[in-house]
């Protein structure tokens, strides 16, 4: 016997719901395993992803003082010019006179042929500005002195001093009335007959009196 739409009706309607159904279900499960972190797949492989770290609080570092800028520096008063420090003793012109003297007498030699004859010329020469015993101590030979007059000699060479600087050694008193102590910094040239010449910067320390003619006079040379 045939079937008419009414019959068949109720047998679609029940496939539909059935369909409509599971389709729900399977939406819900997706929706459940989506959210479930245990049902997340896991891999083998080392992550790329770096871990992420807790942040900690940084370590509190003692504060640097900063250095004091050129403002700074410029604000604060500056040291008067020469204070602390005493000032060089002038040295009279007497006194400077006599020891330029001597040191220029003292150190020059002229060892070309009709000039000195021995190293010890250049101390007869400064005896004019010496004590009697101190000019009896200069010319005192010594094997050095004999040495090097000799190279002086093959050379035909001329020595001679330049004086650069007068003054009152540090730590020495002052100049008085009757003895003063000064040092005499000067440059020593030596120049041969042939050839470049040579300098050296030398100093020599004297000790200065004046006798009873008023006159200065070397009378020691403290370090010589």
């Amino acid at each position: 016997m045939p079937h008419t739409d009414r019959q068949r009706r109720p047998g679609t309607a029940g496939t539909v719901a059935l369909l409509v159904g599971s389709a729900l279900l399977a939406c819900l499960g997706l929706l459940l395993l989506a959210h479930d972190p245990s049902s997340a797949p896991r891999t083998t492989g080392t992550s790329t992803t770096a871990p992420r770290r807790e942040s900690t609080p940084a370590a509190s570092t003692p504060a640097r003082s900063s250095p004091t800028s050129p403002a700074d520096a410029s604000a604060s008063p500056a040291p008067a010019k020469g204070e602390g420090a005493p000032s060089p003793a002038a040295v009279p012109n007497d006194i400077t006179a006599a020891a330029r003297h001597f040191v220029l007498a003292w150190s020059g030699h002229d060892a070309r042929p009709g000039k000195d004859s021995s190293y010890d010329d250049a101390a007869h020469r400064a005896a004019a500005y010496s004590s009697r015993d101190l000019a009896e101590q200069l010319t005192t030979n010594s094997a050095g002195s004999a040495r090097q007059w000799q190279q002086w000699t093959r050379t035909k060479a001329v020595v001679a001093a330049e004086i650069s600087q007068i003054s009152v050694p540090d730590g020495a008193p002052e100049p008085t009335a009757d003895t003063a102590w000064i040092r005499v910094r000067y440059r020593l040239t030596t120049t041969p007959a042939t050839g470049r010449p040579s300098s050296t910067d030398e100093q020599v320390a004297l000790k200065l009196q004046r006798d009873q003619a008023g006159t200065w006079l070397v009378t020691a040379l403290p370090y010589v």
